[in-house]
């Protein structure tokens, strides 16, 4: 499905844009969408550029295991899959799409300029 504004409001009602830019969780979030990206581009899209919703499912099995994201739900009463399934999309969106898009944006203003 992707990353959407109703996604977006959900995760931030139950506090995982914290958990996401936390200074002891940050890197790992980082790590995990990399490694992610890199088992989709080759298992999956074999060796061409994935798809954001095919590394939000090869990012899904590393974020079932993490027990710091379990506690999160657990203390914000956010245990459906609904939330994981938003959170990867979220990662996804804020290391791998959000960059590009921001870079993207400041190159179309400096052509402007």
């Amino acid at each position: 499905m992707g990353y959407s504004e109703a996604k977006k409001k959900d995760l931030e009602a139950k506090n995982f844009h914290k958990l996401f830019k936390h200074k002891k969780y940050n890197a790992k979030w980082i790590t995990v969408v990399k490694k992610a990206y890199a088992y989709a581009k080759d298992a999956i899209t074999d060796g061409r550029e994935p798809l954001p919703d095919d590394v939000s499912d090869a990012l899904l099995p590393i974020l079932n295991k993490d027990d710091d994201l379990r506690k999160h739900q657990r203390d914000n009463r956010a245990s459906s899959k609904k939330y994981k399934l938003a959170f990867a999309d979220y990662i996804v969106h804020e290391v791998l799409v959000e960059p590009t898009r921001r870079k993207k944006a400041d190159g179309a203003e400096q052509q402007q300029d």
